[in-house]
C-alpha cells in the first residue's frame, strides 16, 4: 500500500486564512476556467470549500466531495451561513467518487493530486463521472521547494500530471502557470 499524505483537518485554518489569497487567488483561478450557469460541477477534495463556495455562484449545482467528514462538516456550516442551496456534500472513499457515470460537466481538483494514494484509480473515476466532452481541471503545487504546502518529494510535476491524465484517455486542452501552482485543463474524449 502506498503512503498517503492527506491534509490534516486540524489545520483547516490554513485553508481559510486571508494569507491564502496571496498564494492561491480564487478570482484569478476562476478567471481561467470556463464555468457556465447550467453546469454540474464536482469539487473533488473540496476541503473547507475555499473554491466550492465561489464556484456555486456561477453554476447550476456543485458537489463538494472529500474523504474527511471534518472537512464536510466545516463546509456545511459555511453553506448554512451563506444560505446556499446548490451545493451537495458527499463523503468519498480513497478511490471511489460517489457520483453517477457521465453526470458532471466539469470536475475540479485543487491541491489534491499529490494526496491521492491510487492516482490511476482516482483518474479513472474522474473519467467515469465526467460527461463525454466534459472537462477535468487539475490545480496543484509546482514540484519545487516552498515555505508552505506539501513536501516537494510528494508533489506531482505538471508533466507527470499531464502524463497520468493522458494515459487514462483525457485530451490535454491547455495549462497555465500560476505563482506557486500549475493549472491544467483536460477534456474527456
Amino acid at each position: 500500500m502506498k503512503e498517503t499524505h492527506v491534509f490534516d483537518a486540524k489545520n483547516i485554518a490554513v485553508l481559510e486564512s486571508e494569507d491564502r489569497k496571496t498564494w492561491q487567488n480564487v478570482d484569478e483561478i476562476l478567471g481561467l476556467i470556463e464555468l457556465k450557469q447550467n453546469y454540474l460541477v464536482a469539487d473533488l477534495g473540496c476541503g473547507s470549500g475555499y473554491f466550492t463556495i465561489p464556484i456555486s455562484y456561477k453554476v447550476k449545482k456543485i458537489y463538494g466531495i472529500d474523504v474527511q467528514r471534518e472537512m464536510l462538516d466545516f463546509l456545511e456550516q459555511k453553506i448554512n451561513r451563506y444560505t446556499l442551496d446548490n451545493i451537495e456534500l458527499l463523503l468519498s472513499k480513497d478511490d471511489k467518487i460517489p457520483l453517477d457515470d457521465e453526470s458532471m460537466d466539469l470536475l475540479i481538483t485543487i491541491n489534491t493530486l499529490h494526496e491521492f494514494r491510487t492516482k490511476e484509480k482516482v483518474i479513472e473515476e474522474i473519467q467515469r463521472v465526467i460527461k463525454t466532452g466534459g472537462k477535468a481541471i487539475v490545480i496543484d503545487f509546482k514540484k519545487k521547494n516552498m515555505d508552505f504546502g506539501p513536501p516537494p518529494e510528494i508533489r506531482i510535476s505538471k508533466n507527470k500530471a499531464k502524463q497520468l491524465f493522458e494515459e487514462k484517455g483525457f485530451k490535454f486542452v491547455k495549462s497555465n502557470e500560476l505563482l506557486y501552482h500549475y493549472l491544467i485543463i483536460f477534456q474527456k474524449k
